[in-house]
């Protein structure tokens, strides 16, 4: 081993080699031996000592070597057909910055060094780089270069590591060397692999800028085709989605025409390019055109999931029938049930369509996706019974739950007889009254537990009802004062089903101090939501408003927001009913002695403190909720709450790109469903009703007498005739603010309630509305001021340039005639009480807006 070992040591290093390579002198004593050892992290390092040896020989033997080859290499020689080309730019640069080009995939920089290998640029200094990589120029004499070497000559990693370099120094004219020395030397760069990857996007994006040089870099792909029958699988795909992403349709044409044939994408490649041309909005009409050329039909996957995800479900439904036209379908059903999902929301027949041509192309996915896989797999014994009893014609047998449970309260047998027995007459479940003759021979929590487990080894399996649950529930927690009182309660196991009767029990048990009661009823209750806590902090929630503890309930919901805790649309509605004044259908809340104030208690001003609170916690709060609050501030005259809510309303459901928020997702309303669509959030708040309600309401607040507190409040008041006219035009004003975020404003809805105001305050007859008797006398003699009000807050001579007393006299007197037809119809029909809201809302989540409900005084 020692003379092997010396030898060993007396070698050069190919460090020395190296150096020597580069022009670096190297010193007598610079040969040195490795030694390794081990430093942190249990690493191999190698070090070197400096020895003499015989390395000086085998240098000037290099140095003749290299002398030679450098007189006999001719580098002028180039292939025919690859002229030397100068950096010239293209007639028609790309539209996008090269760094943002759309053909450019280069892997990240922290795999460079794992894409080249050994060869890395620490291992040279600046000067040695320049030199080694500087292709275009002739060797200086005796300094060598590696590239010029046979040995190094296809090193395609060291050619990868050189034009890394001169790229980023010399820019397009370094890229551009390099494609010269390769092509003039012969040299073909590979085809596969990441390092492929790197050295044809880079030529391809100086192509992109210079097209003659696109045109030798596909010759050069051409030239490798021919000579070693290879290609690069992602050529086509990138020069096409290219000039599709740049909007340039023709040159896509040309070159999907030049490299189709010699040059087509594989099934993958394609698909990802035309989910390239999808995201950065490329020419869809050449695509599609490109498209049937191919015979590739996988991009369905690839485009329509894509365009749901950026809610452009139009371009998304004209590239399903496309695609479906052309043979290419979705292979699951999750790829197509973005787009489905949404037409079945905002249009239902277009998702009808949707479902029917994925049935006439024969796509059929399965029917129980959406279930467990144990409900697919899982086979009951009673569906066994079943089965069996049709094909040996005995009937399933079916469990009579009270004699059951008489069965099991007989006290000369014992339990393990009585289940036997059951299990043996092939009985499969039990039901509540069953369970709980079980539990009441033997209540303590454990053999409860026990017998349950016993029956469900014997495929024996419980009532799903929730009295059962509860008693499984309660054992298997030791919860076992829960239980002894859920097995002795007077309540019939189905009342427990009974919701609404359940918490009417949990107010009740609350207002009496029986609390035991109250948090058993709690813990039951809430087995029968998804999410039990959140169940359980909801009824909490609803029993302290059906209570009116308001201090409870605030800290209730501040708990709530502050643990995250979902507030269902049900506690929401139950917060409104509970709170809010009765109020008759057209009639403003009543005035309730000693509870109705204006301050910071008021119900309203509660209630939207409220329910603001709970949509910045991230809760949804139904839309349809928010049209009964700005109903209410409007009949109270509030115009300037009115308009206050409004616009915090048009914040949170106006279309993204005009308030961009970052918005709860329950909030989120695609951006391509119109505000004038009838299941917009703004079109159900802001509909016509309100438009035609808010135009009156300015009209009506301002003109309404203020108090005159000095006289006695039991007398009306009479009011003082005032030559000045209020602002009356408020309503029309904040319409102009929620156009411009958004809200679709009807024009002839605006214009019909104006004229509603004017007859009322100008044409015949009396108003049985007190308020429209006062601004009767508030207007008398200043229509002029009106129609001026209007046409300023209309930006516009719509009014005032008209003979408007004419006007408003034809068309109050057309309407009279109407109105009283329809009373004299009116009298003729029976007399129908009117309801008064007591406390319960005229509405509830599943409604649906355009429902016939009154907004404005009726004229007369």
């Amino acid at each position: 081993m020692r003379p092997k070992l010396q030898r060993l040591l007396s070698r050069p290093s190919s460090l020395d080699l190296l150096r020597y390579l580069v022009g670096i002198p190297v010193s007598k004593g610079c040969s040195a031996t490795a030694r390794r050892h081990r430093g942190a992290a249990g690493r191999v390092r190698i070090t070197c000592r400096g020895y003499a040896s015989a390395a000086t020989a085998a240098r000037e033997v290099v140095d003749d070597q290299h002398n030679e080859s450098f007189e006999l290499r001719d580098l002028t020689k180039a292939w025919g057909g690859f002229p030397h080309e100068s950096i010239q730019p293209s007639p028609q640069p790309s539209r996008l910055p090269a760094t943002q080009s759309h053909s450019i995939a280069l892997a990240p920089a922290t795999k460079v060094k794992r894409v080249y290998g050994a060869w890395d640029e620490s291992l040279w200094t600046h000067d040695e780089l320049d030199y080694q990589s500087s292709l275009d120029k002739p060797p200086l004499p005796g300094k060598g270069r590696l590239l010029d070497l046979d040995t190094y000559k296809q090193d395609m990693r060291l050619w990868g590591v050189m034009l890394e370099y001169r790229k980023r120094v010399y820019g397009d004219h370094g890229v551009l060397t390099f494609l010269n020395a390769l092509t003039q030397r012969g040299v073909l760069i590979p085809t596969n692999g990441a390092l492929a990857d790197r050295f044809w996007v880079t030529f391809l994006d100086l192509g992109f800028r210079n097209h003659g040089v696109l045109r030798r870099v596909c010759q050069y792909a051409n030239h490798i085709l021919v000579t070693q029958k290879r290609r690069w699988s992602k050529l086509y795909a990138y020069v096409v989605r290219f000039f599709l992403a740049n909007g340039d349709p023709t040159a896509a044409s040309t070159w999907h025409m030049r490299l189709f044939k010699d040059h087509p994408p594989n099934s993958l490649t394609f698909a990802e390019m035309c989910r390239h041309v999808i995201i950065y909005h490329g020419d869809s009409k050449v695509l599609k055109t490109i498209y049937r050329k191919n015979t590739h039909r996988n991009v369905y996957a690839k485009v329509i999931p894509l365009l749901c995800q950026r809610e452009n479900f139009k371009a998304a439904l004209d590239w399903h029938y496309f695609l479906l036209r052309n043979g290419d379908v979705p292979k699951s059903s999750k790829v197509v049930e973005p787009l489905i999902h949404f037409l079945a929301v905002y249009k239902p027949n277009a998702a009808v369509e949707v479902t029917q041509s994925l049935v006439a192309a024969g796509v059929s996915f399965a029917p129980n996706l959406s279930k467990e896989l144990n409900d697919n797999t899982k086979i009951s014994r009673e569906i066994m019974n079943v089965m069996h009893g049709e094909t040996l014609n005995i009937t399933a047998k079916q469990y009579n739950d009270g004699l059951g449970a008489r069965w099991f309260a007989t006290r000369w047998v014992s339990l393990d007889i009585a289940i036997n027995a059951i299990h043996a007459l092939g009985v499969q479940e039990i039901g509540p009254l069953s369970l709980q003759a079980i539990a009441l021979r033997d209540p303590d929590p454990k053999s409860v537990t026990a017998r349950i487990n016993q029956l469900k080894t014997l495929g024996i399996s419980i009532s799903p009802l929730i009295y059962s649950r509860a008693i499984e529930h309660f054992a298997s927690k030791g919860l076992s004062r829960y239980l002894e009182g859920l097995l002795h309660c007077d309540q019939h196991p189905d009342a427990y089903q009974d919701a609404r009767l359940q918490e009417e029990l949990l107010a009740s048990f609350a207002r009496n101090g029986d609390w035991d009661q109250y948090h058993r009823t709690l813990q039951i209750r809430s087995l029968a939501a998804w999410s039990p806590s959140s169940e359980r902090w909801n009824l909490r929630l609803r029993a302290e408003m059906t209570l009116g503890h308001q201090k409870e309930v605030e800290r209730i919901l501040e708990h709530m927001r502050d643990e995250q805790i979902f507030v269902k649309s049900k506690s929401i509605a139950h917060l409104l009913a509970t709170r809010l004044r009765r109020r008759r259908h057209g009639r403003g809340p009543m005035n309730v002695p000693g509870e109705t104030n204006r301050g910071r208690q008021n119900d309203l001003n509660t209630v939207i403190r409220m329910l603001i609170g709970i949509m910045e916690s991230g809760n949804y709060v139904p839309v349809i909720y928010w049209r009964e609050i700005i109903r209410r501030l409007g009949m109270l005259g509030r115009v300037d709450d009115v308009r206050s809510v409004s616009l915090f309303l048009t914040t949170w459901y106006a279309p993204q790109q005009k308030f961009p928020l970052s918005r709860p997702s329950p909030y989120h309303i695609p951006s391509q469903v119109p505000t004038s669509h009838p299941l917009h959030p703004l079109r159900i708040i802001f509909g016509i009703p309100f438009q035609r309600a808010v135009v009156e309401w300015g009209f009506i607040s301002s003109l309404r007498p203020k108090p005159n507190h000095s006289l006695d409040p039991r007398r009306e008041v009479i009011p003082v005739f005032d030559p000045f006219l209020p602002k009356v035009t408020a309503g029309i004003t904040l319409l102009k603010l929620l156009s411009q975020r958004g809200v679709h404003i009807d024009g002839p809805t605006v214009r019909k309630a104006l004229f509603n105001r004017l007859i009322t305050y100008y044409g015949p007859g009396r108003s049985d509305r007190k308020y429209n008797r006062w601004g009767k006398i508030a207007m008398q003699g200043k229509l002029s001021m009106a129609a001026r009000q209007i046409d300023d807050a209309l930006e516009g001579a719509y009014f005032s340039s008209t003979d408007l007393p004419r006007l408003v006299d034809a068309i109050s007197r057309r309407r009279w005639v109407r109105v009283e037809k329809k009373k004299q119809r009116r009298l003729a029909k029976p007399h129908v009480q009117r309801k008064v809201f007591e406390g319960k809302l005229p509405f509830d989540g599943r409604l649906l807006p355009g429902s016939d409900q009154v907004m404005y005084s009726q004229v007369w």
